[in-house]
């Protein structure tokens, strides 16, 4: 007889199409029979879907966290696009997959039942834990996330997913069926199962459910459950008691028989119970000298206890704490300075992943400092002086020297930023003291050639280092004996790593030789670099770092000593340095996401507050991964308040002067404006700026309105603008095979130098000219309403310029563009380039290339980014995504003797797809520079910086003063391809921001060829002081002559016209006549209904665009009744309900639509006129005109 499992189903078994007979169909002898029999080293998945279809289904497989065995015991992961494809289909139990595994007694591996992205079982991440299912073997349903050791022909009724909401004190949504009766379930005990055959709850109290509206509040406050159904909460159930236990929805058929069950999410109920009183109350340990205060909100859990390690191998001291009904808050006062004592917390919470009460110790979520690896949480007061660096804080916010540039007068738009990834910065830096290699400690060196080298540029015009994530990393082990570096021999790699012994490295296992002189003694065309680096990752403590495990604890790999609380001292006295060489300190944080969630030994947040500050899929109830990993909700308060009060600490206590925020888009608008209030309360000059991209379940607002480049517009925050970037290097982020060397861009050859998959010589010169109207646009500050001729001689506004079908310009401010052609993502610049360059191309002009692409970017209004070592032709063998790629692939030569280039392959399963485009690249012997280019391209690229810095014209501060000062020349259809002109004004009747010139005029060619151009007004320019002594020696024959301006090939050349005392005329900015601009900009506009026609949109109904802001259209019309819309079937529908339309009368217009009618007493012509002079009062008319 088979088993029956009793256990919860976490996905909805509603949505599957499953249909279940009155009993439990149960499998037939002969059917079991037929099951594949695993042999000892294998393990089989079946999958059975409801429609039969299995094509493209596979499974993700990889030895991962949330394993109990810390093996790998797969023979092979898989990637991603690579799944494992089924073995077989049985005609009862659906596709099977055979699994390999390295030996007979393996214990356990990680899947994922996918079909390209669409997971199913849940979309959850699947333990196949041989113990606990008994077995090889296991059986799964499409829809139904639980797994079954034993077959069923159809899924049992269970405990499906977690698709109710309880939203406030008496409301909960949830969307059953056509069922007649709904019940809350409760249990403080979690004993609330189903019995499938008796379909019936067993466990637990319940209370009725009745039926509601859902208020205006609550759905603009979930819009993602707007269209669910509410129902009423009774108001004699003690919502406190019952948020501490399992919480289930169950639906039952008429006669009383169950018919679906499911768990209920809480995060809307815990906010309007707790988050009001919580909101100002300090959380994790304040020591104030004679006592230490601990507090953790954790308003689930039934019972925490603090646990003091005085020492960490011996059992901890327990005292209880006591829990607040009103904040939801556990706290505990312990008397005397308890500075460097460890502690955890005891926590009995029921946990929805599991389905049962879990007892277990974890971290501090408001931890300060941790142990070695994070085991522990460290009572620390930042203001120990044991741990404040000499003289902290005795300068204007930490700056150790006051006259720098950092320091001078200008608004957020006279920053340039230099991201930098901290072990990258001094790892091979071999300048210094070797201890301090990649770590915090390096910044005090200032001999260091690193360190001189961001002197240099600072001295140049740079404002800001950008640390790529510093806080504590989850995928760094922070044990030195456990890890390995490249000056480490080999020997010690295999001793740590196992299967190196039997691997095709095996050979070198006895030797002394230095695993990095291994590696460099491998052709650079190979596969091996890669192939060594696999058994390398797992062991070395390189990792970009965006594996948050605790967000206010510095990360301990980059400290002297991980143990305690020396990291916070060296990171204070990393600032201290950075600060004393007149840089400002922004600190890339990662919010969006933590490294782990659920019971994971990783999960910190997800095993204080289950199923509250991960975000979580509103049907299933999985845990949210869009950005990588187990995605956060700040959405909901207490969240929003741990990244607010984190932020705050960084600012007041680090001196960190700006943020830069990962994947912002997954933040809502006002987490952001709320948390720079707030961190410019204790620190007023911090600047924020992120990652508006706008994608995964929040996109489009779909649960509040998010971070993203449109919607922060106005809001003084930046965000990375990927319009200037994509057409300066060409293509996309995303771009694989053939698509990184056909879509060459502006500065890589693109008409010019065509490679040789560009064939088409007029679409060349047209996609060059689009390219060049999203740079005008970057260059202006990717202003929404910047005016601008665009390349076929329509007066556009920034917004009008189309980037892949968004508007091209969203900013409001310059500060609120982030100006970019590379960053630690993707290729370098360098690496791009070679990809889309002809190979005919010669060294020095792939130089010349990258240099017109950096300068190019110092250029724009707004705040130009810059990848460390772009300016030194950083290469990392042509890695895409070389976040664990270790220190052979990402290091940095600040001597230039070495770029990075052809170091060997990159990773197989990232890059591997594109290794014939990469051989090609390697053997051009052009593609190679020499340490004189590098030195020469870090020159230029400083001159850059300080032509930048030299005038206040190139940060202009405002969308009134960019739109006042600044112009295009070499526009419309006409233009020559690849040129771009741009002039500052600075002269009489201006303000004078720069009393050294009246005018500026930046000239850009990205052709092979010297251009000429005379621009109207031009008098009495020379070509900038720094270019008149630039190393470059071409860039030193760019002059103005005889009223033009001369550029040589591939070049960037900058213009001065000097004041002569008292302001001249300057170049004042032509007018732009935007009364041919059409309100609607490019936006079609139709006549619809009977007169024409409902459904097409052709030039036979199309309105033309009159200027001053009317549009008409000239039809023939019959004698007859007509009925009219005006609109385009998509975003515009405008009319008026009812209206009778007269001759020469104007109806205004209704934006919501509605029929108008038309009595036509006579044939003849008729002119109809919409008037959107008033966008907000847009009327329409119809004229006889014979």
């Amino acid at each position: 007889m088979l088993r029956i499992a009793l256990t919860r189903i976490v996905s909805v078994l509603l949505a599957t199409g499953w249909v279940l007979a009155s009993t439990l169909a149960a499998a037939s002898d002969a059917s079991v029979d037929e099951l594949y029999q695993a042999q000892p080293n294998e393990a089989v998945i079946y999958y059975k879907r409801a429609d039969g279809q299995y094509q493209d289904w596979g499974l993700h497989l990889w030895d991962g966290d949330g394993r109990t065995n810390g093996v790998n015991e797969l023979i092979s992961s898989t990637a991603w696009d690579v799944p494992l494809a089924p073995a077989g289909v049985h005609p009862d139990y659906g596709a099977y997959f055979i699994v390999p595994m390295t030996g007979p007694d393996w214990a356990d591996f990680m899947f994922i039942v996918h079909q390209g992205s669409d997971k199913d079982l849940g979309g959850l991440d699947q333990l196949f834990d041989r113990a606990t299912l008994g077995g090889q073997r296991v059986f799964t349903f499409a829809g139904v996330s639980k797994l079954f050791s034993e077959p069923h022909l159809v899924p049992p009724i269970a405990i499906e997913g977690a698709a109710a909401h309880w939203l406030d004190r008496r409301t909960l949504v949830f969307n059953p069926g056509p069922v007649p009766s709904v019940r809350l379930y409760y249990s403080a005990d979690a004993d609330i199962q189903t019995d499938a055959i008796a379909k019936k709850i067993i466990g637990g109290r319940s209370v009725v459910l009745t039926r509601r509206t859902l208020g205006a509040e609550l759905r603009a406050r979930f819009p993602h459950l707007a269209d669910f159904k509410a129902w009423t909460v009774p108001v004699d159930l003690d919502i406190g008691a019952a948020l501490k236990g399992q919480l289930v929805v169950a639906t039952f058929n008429p006669d009383g028989s169950l018919a679906a069950a499911t768990q209920v999410q809480t995060a809307g109920v815990l906010d309007t119970l707790y988050a009001d009183a919580a909101a100002n109350i300090q959380l994790g340990a304040q020591s104030t000298g004679q006592v230490t205060h601990f507090r953790l909100w954790a308003p689930t859990a039934q019972a925490v206890a603090l646990q003091l390690y005085p020492q960490l191998d011996q059992p901890a001291q327990s005292l209880p704490m006591t829990f607040n009904d009103q904040t939801g808050v556990w706290s505990a006062t312990r008397p005397g300075n308890l500075q460097g004592l460890y502690y955890r917390y005891r926590v009995q919470v029921y946990h929805p992943d599991s389905g049962a009460i879990e007892r277990y110790e974890v971290t501090d979520p408001y931890s300060l400092s941790l142990s070695r690896n994070s085991r522990f949480s460290q009572v620390v007061d930042l203001e120990h002086p044991s741990l404040l660096p000499t003289h902290w804080g005795e300068t204007e916010h930490g700056l150790g020297v006051a006259n720098t540039v950092a320091n001078t007068a200008g608004g957020a738009e006279s920053r340039v930023i230099y991201e930098a990834h901290l072990r990258d910065l001094t790892l091979s830096d071999t300048s210094g003291s070797a201890a301090l290699n990649g770590k915090y400690g390096a910044f005090g060196e200032p001999e260091r050639a690193s360190m001189a080298h961001l002197q240099a540029l600072q001295q140049a015009g740079l404002t800001h280092l950008h640390l790529l994530p510093s806080f504590d990393i989850a995928t760094i082990n922070e044990s030195a004996e456990q890890q390995v570096k490249l000056d480490d021999p080999v020997s010690r790699l295999c001793q740590l790593s196992p299967s190196m012994q039997t691997s095709s490295f095996a050979e070198h296992c006895q030797s002394d030789q230095s695993i990095a002189s291994l590696l460099r003694s491998l052709p650079g065309d190979s596969e091996q670099q890669q192939a060594l680096m696999a058994y390398i990752r797992p062991l070395d403590s390189f990792n970009w770092g965006y594996d948050p495990y605790h967000f206010t604890v510095p990360e301990g790999s980059y400290a002297s000593d991980p143990q305690g609380s020396a990291r916070i001292l060296e990171y204070r006295q990393m600032v201290q340095a950075i600060h004393a060489m007149g840089l400002k300190v922004v600190m890339d944080v990662v919010y969006n996401h933590t490294n782990a969630a659920g019971l994971s030994d990783k999960s910190v947040l997800d095993r204080v507050v289950p199923g509250y500050y991960q975000r979580r899929n509103p049907t299933s109830g999985a845990v949210e991964n869009s950005t990588c990993c187990q995605n956060t909700a700040t959405e909901q308060r207490m969240m929003a308040k741990l990244m607010i009060d984190s932020l705050v600490v960084w600012a007041r206590d680090y001196q960190i002067d700006a943020f830069r925020f990962d994947l912002m888009g997954h933040h809502m608008k006002t987490n952001m404006e709320q948390a720079l209030t707030a961190v410019q309360a204790v620190r007023p000059e911090v600047y924020f700026y992120g990652e508006g991209w706008n994608f995964g379940e929040v996109a489009d607002g779909a649960r509040g309105e998010n971070a993203v480049q449109w919607t922060m517009a106005g809001t003084g925050i930046g965000t990375f603008s990927d319009r200037l970037r994509d057409a300066v290097r060409g293509g996309g982020p995303f771009d694989e095979g053939a698509a990184l060397r056909r879509n060459q861009g502006f500065a890589n050859g693109l008409y010019y130098l065509p490679n040789e998959l560009r064939q088409d010589a007029d679409q060349d010169r047209a996609d060059l000219l689009h390219q060049a109207d999203l740079i005008r646009v970057g260059l202006a500050g990717n202003l929404r309403d910047f005016v601008l001729i665009d390349r076929t001689g329509f007066p556009a506004l920034g917004q009008d310029i189309d980037y892949n079908g968004q508007p091209a310009g969203y900013t409001l401010d310059p500060q609120e563009n982030i100006s970019y052609v590379s960053k630690h993502d993707n290729q370098t610049l360098w690496d791009n380039n070679q990809y889309r360059i002809a190979d005919s191309v010669s060294t020095a002009d792939r130089v010349r290339m990258q240099n017109l692409g950096l300068a190019l970017n110092l250029m724009v209004q707004g705040v130009p980014f810059v990848h460390m070592g772009s300016e030194l032709l950083r290469s990392k063998s042509m890695q895409r995504d070389s976040y664990d790629s270790g220190d052979w692939f990402n290091s940095v030569d600040f001597s230039a003797q070495e770029s990075g280039w052809a170091r060997g392959l990159p990773r197989q399963d990232k890059d591997g797809g594109n290794w014939a485009w990469i051989r090609q690249a390697f053997a051009n012997e052009r593609t190679y520079s020499s340490p004189a280019d590098r030195q020469q391209a870090a020159a230029v690229f400083k001159e850059f910086l300080s032509i930048r810095q030299s005038s206040q014209l190139f940060h202009l501060s405002t969308a009134e003063a960019v739109q006042q000062r600044l112009d295009f020349h070499n526009v419309g259809p006409n233009q020559v391809p690849g040129l771009i002109a741009l002039s500052i004004n600075d002269g009489q009747g201006l303000a004078d921001l720069d009393p050294e010139v009246d005018a500026i005029l930046v000239l850009i060619n990205a052709a092979d060829v010297s251009m000429g151009l005379a621009v109207p007004g031009a008098q009495d320019f020379v070509l900038h002081p720094n270019q008149q002594q630039s190393i470059d020696p071409t860039i030193r024959r760019a002059a103005f002559v005889a009223g033009e301006f001369h550029l040589p090939a591939l070049s960037v050349a900058v213009f001065v016209q000097p004041q002569q005392g008292e302001q001249g005329p300057g170049l004042p900015v032509l007018g732009k006549d935007l009364s041919q601009r059409p309100p609607l900009g490019r936006t079609p506009l139709h006549l619809l209904g009977t007169a024409t026609s409902w459904d097409v949109l052709d030039a036979s109904n199309r309105f033309q665009y009159q200027g001053q802001g009317r549009y008409a259209l000239e039809l023939s019309l019959s004698k007859g009744f007509y009925r009219l819309t005006v609109g385009n079937k998509a975003d515009l529908n405008w009319g008026r309900l009812g209206a009778v339309l007269t001759t020469d009368i104007p109806v205004e217009l209704d934006s919501s639509g509605g029929v108008m009618n038309l009595q036509v007493a006579q044939d003849g012509r008729y002119r109809f006129a919409v008037d959107l002079t008033d966008l907000q009062q847009p009327s329409f008319a119809v004229q006889q005109i014979d």
